[in-house]
C-alpha cells in the first residue's frame, strides 16, 4: 500500500481537485491521509463530502506544512509514502509508474519531473536539470518537488521534514536522505505544478535565510556538492532577477557568489546585475 500525505491549510476551494487526482489513480491500493493544518475555512466539510473509505482525515493546530507532513508520516501505514499538495494535480498513472520504477530499479526514493502550469497552459518543466537514472551522491537534490516524491516508508520515517526551514524543506530533507538512501529520477512529468498567489514557492524573501540554515546544518555541504556549486549559484541568481527592490536583488545576487566564482558565474553576475 502507498500512503499519500496531503497537507492543507485554508484551501477548501481547490482541495477537491487534488483529492480527486489521488483517488482517481490507476493504482488503487492507497490510503489518503489529509492533514488539516488548523484551517479556518470549511476544509473538514469538503473532505466529508468524499465517501471513499481510503481517506483518513487528521486535524491539527496550525503548525505549518512541515509539521503537517510529519503528522501524516506518523499516521502512514503503507510500505511506501507519497506526498501531494492541495494546489497541484497528479497524472492518473503517476503512482502506478513510480511504484513500478521503485520496484524495477531497487531505488529507495523516486521523483519525476513536473509540468509548470500558468493559467491552465504548460509553460515549462520543473526538475528538467535531472535525467533518467540514479542521482550521484555529489549531485545536489535541488528543485525536486515534494509532490513528485514516492519512497519506501522507512526513508521518510527516518528523515522527517524540518519545520525550522523557512523554505526548501524537501531539499534539506533529501540532502539528509541522500547520505543513506538512493534517489532515482524519472524524466517523465507526472505532476502539473500550479503556482498560486499564496504559495510558499512564490515568496523569495526567505531564500537567503534558508540557504544559511542549510549551510549551518550541513557543514560539509559545499565540499559534498562541489560539482553542483555553479548550478546553485545560477539558481540563486535567477531568483534574484525576480526581486524588484534593487538593494534586496543585489544582496541575493552577491550571496550567489558564496557558492561559485567561476568566470561563467561572474560574467552572468555582471551582465544581469551590473550592466
Amino acid at each position: 500500500m502507498i500512503s499519500v500525505v496531503l497537507p492543507s491549510y485554508n484551501r477548501a476551494h481547490i482541495l477537491p481537485r487534488a483529492i480527486e487526482s489521488i483517488l482517481g489513480q490507476t493504482y488503487k491500493d492507497i490510503e489518503l491521509i489529509i492533514v488539516d493544518d488548523g484551517s479556518s475555512d470549511n476544509t473538514a466539510e469538503v473532505v466529508g463530502r468524499f465517501s471513499d473509505s481510503r481517506i483518513v482525515y487528521v486535524r491539527q493546530e496550525n503548525a505549518g506544512a512541515c509539521a503537517a507532513r510529519n503528522n501524516g508520516i506518523a499516521h502512514a501505514r503503507g510500505a511506501y509514502i507519497a506526498f501531494q499538495d492541495s494546489d497541484d494535480i497528479w497524472h492518473q498513472d503517476k503512482l502506478e509508474k513510480q511504484l513500478a520504477t521503485l520496484q524495477n530499479t531497487g531505488a529507495d526514493v523516486v521523483f519525476c519531473r513536473m509540468n509548470r502550469m500558468v493559467g491552465g497552459e504548460k509553460v515549462g518543466l520543473v526538475s528538467d536539470y535531472f535525467h533518467e537514472g540514479f542521482l550521484p551522491k555529489d549531485e545536489v537534490p535541488m528543485s525536486i518537488g515534494t509532490q513528485t516524491l514516492v519512497g519506501k516508508s522507512e526513508v521518510f520515517k527516518q528523515e522527517r521534514f524540518d519545520s525550522e526551514m523557512p523554505r526548501f524543506q524537501e531539499f534539506e530533507m533529501l540532502v539528509r536522505a541522500q547520505k543513506s538512501f538512493s534517489i532515482y529520477c524519472m524524466e517523465e512529468p507526472l505532476v502539473d505544478y500550479l503556482l498560486q498567489k499564496d504559495s510558499i514557492s512564490a515568496n523569495v524573501s526567505s531564500i537567503m535565510a534558508a540557504w544559511r540554515l542549510i549551510l549551518k546544518k550541513h557543514p560539509d555541504f559545499l565540499t559534498q556538492y562541489k560539482s553542483s556549486r555553479a548550478r546553485i549559484a545560477r539558481d540563486i541568481q535567477l531568483n534574484a532577477k525576480t526581486v524588484k527592490a534593487f538593494s534586496t536583488r543585489m544582496r541575493l545576487a552577491l550571496f550567489s557568489l558564496k557558492f561559485d566564482r567561476s568566470p561563467k558565474t561572474l560574467a552572468r553576475f555582471v551582465k544581469w546585475f551590473l550592466l
